[in-house]
């Protein structure tokens, strides 16, 4: 987040005009134009990382980013103004100890190039047929979706080419505010992968999706490389289909790094969705993880299986 906007939010100074002919005092008084709640309520620590996360996207995309993805990033900008960093004293967090990730030095992580990606080997065989996502980036070369029915689509947001679906989707983009690892990845996602089944439409195939944490560090350095992946999942009225999340980080499992995950559910009438989760992450590296469903109909029907290693 930069300092500008910042500023650009933080009270601003009022001094009372002079009457005139009247003579200038020793004394100049200050007044609070409005009261200066956010610049009480926010958190150097939360704003120092939501600030490192925005100039990483702003140096590695070179393209603007889609009307929905921009106003995700501006809303998650906005509520970090005022979200302070969790502690044991707050309720979803008695049982949490996040320490480790904010007194490192968190970096975010780059997209690989093609010629490190070719490297994987085995890697590459593993994922398939899924959609990869390296260090939070789709990656195409490793991804080999299943034959799709019509109408459906499953890939970044920012190559979504039907108007219908991008209309669709802006609805439920940033509809939604949860804490501050929420908003966090709304600041630091590269792009949204979108799936997206149209009414009445059953996608036979499950979809796996395979997260992969590439640019790990060393347990006894202070830096903690983090990836902001994050999935929207549109059903429509009737619609079906079959998700599996997988989460993994190479063959050490002293690695240190953090994935910091978004996937939103939104359901149609009737809509039905399969959901499986496995995380097979190193022991050393931090794993947040939000899970969102919203319900948009009167009913629908939501299998969750959650396998953790």
């Amino acid at each position: 987040m930069s300092f500008s906007t910042l500023n650009s939010y933080l009270p601003k100074l009022w001094t009372p005009p002079r009457s005139p002919g009247r003579p200038p005092r020793s004394t100049t008084t200050k007044v609070f134009a409005q009261p200066p709640v956010l610049a009480i309520l926010s958190d150097p620590h939360v704003l120092r990382l939501a600030e490192t996360l925005e100039d990483s996207i702003a140096s590695t995309s070179s393209a603007s980013a889609p009307p929905p993805l921009q106003k995700l990033r501006d809303v998650s900008s906005q509520s970090l103004l005022s979200t302070p960093w969790p502690s044991r004293k707050d309720e979803p967090f008695r049982f949490t100890d996040t320490s480790f990730i904010k007194n490192s030095d968190v970096q975010p992580v780059n997209p690989l190039s093609t010629q490190s990606l070719s490297s994987l080997g085995v890697l590459a065989d593993a994922l398939l047929p899924s959609l990869a996502i390296i260090d939070g980036y789709m990656v195409d070369s490793l991804s080999e979706l299943p034959e799709l029915p019509d109408g459906v689509f499953v890939g970044a947001l920012s190559r979504l080419n039907s108007e219908d679906i991008m209309k669709r989707v802006s609805k439920y983009v940033s509809s939604f505010q949860g804490d501050l690892f929420w908003s966090l990845n709304g600041v630091g996602a590269p792009d949204v992968i979108v799936v997206y089944v149209p009414e009445g439409c059953k996608v036979e195939s499950p979809l796996h999706f395979r997260f992969f944490f590439l640019n790990g560090t060393d347990k006894d350095s202070k830096t903690l490389p983090i990836s902001n992946p994050r999935v929207l999942v549109l059903v429509e009225k009737g619609g079906e289909i079959s998700i599996v999340e997988e989460y993994t980080g190479g063959d050490r499992n002293d690695v240190c790094y953090w994935t910091n995950s978004v996937t939103e559910i939104v359901l149609g009438d009737g809509a039905k969705v399969s959901h499986s989760y496995i995380q097979e992450q190193s022991f050393g590296a931090a794993h947040v993880k939000w899970t969102s469903v919203r319900q948009v109909g009167s009913s629908f029907q939501l299998n969750f299986s959650t396998p953790y290693a």
